[in-house]
């Protein structure tokens, strides 16, 4: 709205308001008439404005936005000293962490390199920032440690920064950066599966017998399988055990039982000292979890037995779950870090593998230890004992008078809501939840409920890690769509609820990485392939941020996958993020003596894992809410085996 359409609406309105009324709207409207003058003489480089009308504005809840607005003005000609102290008296504001990033690029453009050091006294966590801040040290006169920088951001397997560009040339003008530098860089290039990189860094090679080496080691990325005939006329050397180490991984990546063979070849070629091949050797293991060949499986085994590696061993256990190889599960989780085995997940399978091998009494001391806890698998360990499900739930006792200390703040992220700031309105909450407590945390996301800031709410519940909080966590929106077509496609509302908690958070506009939209991130092409099965209209994919067309069509794909599975929710919900055809992968690699917990576990993918678990907590969470009589697995879910 323009100023002048602002001003004459305000003069009609004030001319009905009652005298009781006029003094408070007057002053609000006349500060938002101020404030948005100040930002518009900003907008146009002149700040004669916020001179002359700041003081107008004192009891303005977003005035200190125009003192940012100000203090960038001239940054240019600030000292760290004043920006640190600027962001000390503005700690209430989100810009005052925000100030960092607008005094480095000011002292960048200026190539204040003094000023941007005694500002940025640590290395950076952003590679841009990183470039200039080591870039800085060279024009201070610490060639040393600008390039100790150069090499530590030059050495990378994908493309580094344009930023970085005048600091690389410093530091090859120097001489630094040699043969062997580009050659470690190929290799970490190669990790990174960038041959376009190698073929770059070839011609950079200072000397034939370099670009000979680069040449070769693209051939063998592209024929792997070339790896015995390549390094067998090698030298042992560091040098070259790392190179074949690289194209070790990499042949294992393309073609794991070549990968089998070479490490024989080079376990005998190279003198690696003690561990040293290890990680490389576990790397291929883990690419052998389904082969049946006996002598692979034994040399697969050992190289886990002689692993520390938590992330390596986790899945050789996962393999055992899927073969109900019970024996081997407790084998496996016993050679666990402490911390790693006494989660709740590995105490959980510890205590069914004890019981499964008769040490019944140890096992379910085991299982009880770990029941009545906010876990997955401690309502699993309740399931198995036959014990009611129970878990700790944490309250808020919500006042407004509590809400006092926090005044400002709110009528900050209230007016920047009015004002249609709303990205700025996300800023400043999150930058309020961040200065507080957990319990003023639960507190204010039970404000912003009440407000119906629902982003903001399932915001705070994330990052405040509000995990005991379940009402606050588990809202019901849309309950009048989700009824329908609870109704409609004879999907439990419970489940839906859930599904699109875990989806969406009840985000209408959400848009995932991959295209997913809406409440219940359908993909455009899975909601072509619905409407045409069930004649449902749809005719292009904004549609689908219509919260009842989402549903719509969300709602009969899951009743199309729960038919599908004979109502088994923990595999229409594995189907629902990762497609049917996994689900049956899954199902034709699992062993039928495993039960749904085994089945869940054993799925490959730790997203779909994840959603699983979250999905089945959920409509315990949401049934305990609504006060509504379900069982966290039906009887024909925990009679379920693999069998397709």
């Amino acid at each position: 709205m323009c100023l002048m359409k602002r001003v004459n609406w305000f003069v009609v309105f004030i001319g009905v308001l009652s005298s009781s009324s006029v003094s408070g709207v007057s002053e609000l409207w006349l500060n938002r008439y101020a404030y948005d003058a100040i930002q518009q003489g900003f907008n146009k480089k002149d700040i004669s404005v916020y001179n002359k009308k700041r003081s107008d504005i004192d009891n303005y809840a977003l005035a200190a936005y125009t003192d940012y607005r100000a203090f960038l003005f001239d940054i240019t000609n600030k000292t760290s000293d004043q920006v640190n102290q600027f962001s000390l008296d503005y700690s209430d504001y989100p810009f005052s962490v925000s100030i960092r990033a607008d005094y480095l690029n000011a002292m960048i453009a200026s190539k204040n390199w003094k000023s941007l050091l005694d500002y940025q006294t640590t290395p950076p966590r952003d590679q841009d920032y990183q470039c200039w801040y080591y870039t800085a040290f060279y024009h201070q006169d610490n060639k040393e440690m600008a390039f100790i920088g150069a090499k530590k951001l030059w050495l990378n397997g994908e493309s580094v920064s344009n930023a970085c560009n005048r600091l690389f040339s410093y530091w090859d003008e120097a001489g630094k950066r040699t043969d062997d530098v580009i050659f470690q860089r190929a290799l970490l290039a190669v990790e990174s599966k960038n041959p376009r990189l190698i073929t770059y860094l070839r011609k950079l090679a200072s000397n034939d017998e370099m670009k000979d080496l680069m040449s070769e080691m693209l051939r063998l990325y592209k024929q792997p399988d070339k790896l015995i005939m390549t390094f067998e006329t090698k030298k042992d050397s560091r040098f070259n055990r790392d190179y074949a180490q690289v194209m070790f991984r990499h042949l294992a990546r393309h073609d794991i039982d070549n990968a089998y063979e070479v490490s024989a070849f080079l376990n005998d070629h190279f003198s690696f000292s003690e561990n040293e091949f290890q990680p490389s050797l576990e790397y291929a293991a883990v690419r052998l979890l389904d082969i049946k060949d006996e002598e692979r499986i034994q040399w697969r085994d050992k190289t886990f037995e002689q692993s520390t590696n938590d992330q390596a061993l986790v899945q050789r256990i996962r393999l055992a779950i899927r073969k109900a190889e019970w024996k081997n599960i407790k084998h496996w989780i016993l050679r666990l870090s402490e911390e790693e085995q006494a989660s709740y997940r590995w105490q959980y399978w510890l205590g069914r593998s004890e019981i499964s091998l008769g040490k019944q009494e140890s096992g379910e001391a085991r299982l009880k230890r770990i029941a009545g806890e906010r876990h997955f698998y401690s309502v699993a360990a309740a399931i198995t004992l036959n014990r009611m499900v129970k878990y700790p739930i944490s309250s808020v006792d919500f006042h407004t008078d509590k809400l006092s200390p926090f005044r400002p703040d709110i009528e900050r992220v209230n007016e920047l809501l009015n004002l249609g700031k709303e990205a700025a309105a996300k800023s400043q909450w999150r930058h309020l939840i961040s200065r507080v407590g957990k319990s003023d945390k639960a507190l204010l996301t039970r404000y912003a409920i009440t407000k119906n800031w629902n982003a903001f709410a399932h915001d705070a519940t994330l990052v405040g890690e509000l995990w005991d909080y379940i009402e606050l966590r588990f809202p019901v929106r849309y309950q009048a769509i989700f009824k329908e077509y609870s109704k409609k496609h004879k999907v439990n509302m419970i489940t839906l609820l859930s599904l699109t908690r875990q989806e969406s958070g009840f985000e209408p506009l959400a848009h995932s990485p991959v295209g997913a939209l809406g409440l219940m991130q359908v993909l455009p092409s899975t909601a072509a392939y619905v409407a045409d099965k069930y004649n449902l209209d749809y005719k292009k994919r904004s549609v689908l941020f219509n919260p009842k067309k989402n549903v719509e069509i969300g709602s009969r794909y899951l009743s199309h996958l729960l038919r599908h599975y004979d109502q088994n929710r923990a595999l229409a919900f594995a189907a629902y993020n990762a497609g049917p055809t996994m689900v049956a992968v899954w199902r034709r690699q699992a062993s039928n003596e495993i039960d749904i917990f085994g089945y869940i576990e054993s799925i490959s993918f730790k997203e779909t894992r994840v959603y699983v678990k979250n999905i089945l907590m959920f409509e315990m969470y949401y049934r305990d809410l609504l006060k509504i009589e379900g069982d966290f697995l039906t009887t024909s879910e925990l009679k379920w085996t693999p069998s397709l």
